[in-house]
């Protein structure tokens, strides 16, 4: 079983934090407006007990008259037929209430609230309060100033905002650093490949040029032998001498090839059907007793940023892959299309496609599945499409086979940038 890497294991923390603090905030908005319902509920009994109080003391009610507190915008007493008997503002008293909301308070048993708007446009919270003075029954409007109360909602309201505020803010600059280090660590396993790779091409350009001579002279002492000798089964062994000379002259080749230290992206290259099938005819020529065709979907006047030599050996060594995939016989498909100063080369073979072992490592120097490959032709392709300031990749086709996709700037792109 695959365990969990350290990224999946930071943001499914991450996630459960953001959750829980969602919760938290959300949790914390919803309770507040209960809790200064429940302030106002309380101080609308307590004041409501001292009027009440001072009321029944004093059957004339002037007393209340005196009664002040900070958070009491007013109140009223109001009988059954609706008429004030008691006002703050002494000039109420007498007239009839204009509203019928203290009239389920006379049968209620607990207080009636509502939340009204005053003349001023202030809201305040409103409680009518059921008062048995000497001989009759009375309601008792208490209106409040909410600030207070309001305060509450208002600082949870803020406490939610700052904590969504700090989450978003901690994933967008968590976000960041993310990309910041998985930017840096692409940076340091390129700059590991391509020290790997100048350090394997060093070696490979010492060994191809300590064996290049040699094999010369192993190959033309062969190639005169094949001449001479009359003897067909010693013929055969020349030839076969020859032959593997060859083979190892095409290894030294691609040695030398992949320690090129040259940059190959600097050229501009037409990417037409001429080049193609000269790049074809190259490697259909060593190719013996297969049946193996080209389609080709190319449009006209297509140029890369690439010297022509080198994106020559590009198309070499992706038809060379493509025709050692299929031994026998198979179509070799090939499209280009350029949008947005890039161009995309598609290679499609018909033979079996990659393993998951060679998917992933295609590009690897020296790495191969053929026993007389030299598991460089893919390496020196990434090494020209980077070069160049594409890129290459190696996938599975839908309908079987194996595709290999090249991305090159264009002309008109290199020299912009």
């Amino acid at each position: 079983m695959k365990r969990p890497g350290a990224d999946t294991l930071l943001l499914t923390g991450g996630i459960l934090m953001t959750a829980f603090l969602l919760w938290f905030a959300v949790n914390s908005q919803l309770s507040a407006v209960p809790v200064a319902r429940a302030m106002l509920q309380g101080l609308a009994l307590s004041l409501g007990q001292a009027i009440d109080y001072l009321a029944a003391r004093d059957p004339s009610l002037k007393s209340l008259a005196d009664f002040r507190y900070r958070d009491i915008a007013y109140f009223a007493l109001i009988d059954r037929s609706g008429r004030i008997r008691f006002h703050q503002n002494p000039e109420l008293v007498g007239e009839l209430v204009e509203d019928n909301r203290y009239h389920p308070a006379f049968s209620a048993a607990e207080p009636v609230e509502n939340r009204v708007r005053l003349g001023t446009g202030e809201e305040v919270y409103e409680c009518h309060l059921p008062l048995h003075l000497p001989g009759e029954a009375v309601v008792l409007r208490l209106v409040l100033h909410t600030w207070q109360a309001d305060q509450v909602i208002n600082r949870a309201r803020t406490g939610a905002t700052i904590l969504l505020t700090l989450t978003v803010s901690a994933w967008v600059l968590g976000f960041l650093l993310f990309r910041l280090h998985k930017r840096e660590a692409r940076r340091r396993e390129q700059m590991a490949r391509q020290e790997q790779m100048a350090r394997l091409g060093e070696l490979g350009a010492v060994l191809a040029h300590e064996v290049r001579t040699p094999l010369a002279g192993i190959k033309g002492y062969a190639q005169l032998l094949v001449e001479r000798i009359t003897d067909e089964r010693s013929r055969g062994f020349a030839a076969l001498i020859v032959q593997e000379t060859v083979r190892l002259e095409g290894l030294v080749n691609d040695l030398l090839d992949y320690a090129r230290q040259d940059d190959p992206g600097d050229g501009c290259a037409l990417l037409d059907e001429t080049l193609f099938y000269d790049a074809w005819n190259m490697i259909t020529n060593r190719a013996d007793g297969q049946s193996v065709k080209p389609e080709l979907s190319i449009p006209s006047d297509v140029r890369v940023a690439c010297r022509p030599e080198r994106l020559l050996q590009l198309l070499i060594n992706l038809f060379s892959n493509a025709l050692q995939a299929m031994p026998l016989e198979g179509t070799v498909h090939v499209k280009v299309t350029e949008e947005r100063e890039r161009v995309t080369l598609k290679v499609r073979d018909t033979g079996a496609g990659f393993t998951e072992e060679a998917m992933k490592r295609a590009f690897d120097p020296f790495f191969t599945t053929r026993p007389r490959g030299s598991g460089l032709g893919l390496a020196v392709c990434r090494k020209i499409a980077e070069g160049c300031g594409g890129g290459i990749s190696a996938a599975n086709a839908d309908g079987g086979g194996a595709v290999m996709t090249v991305l090159l700037p264009t002309c008109r792109e290199r020299r912009r940038s």
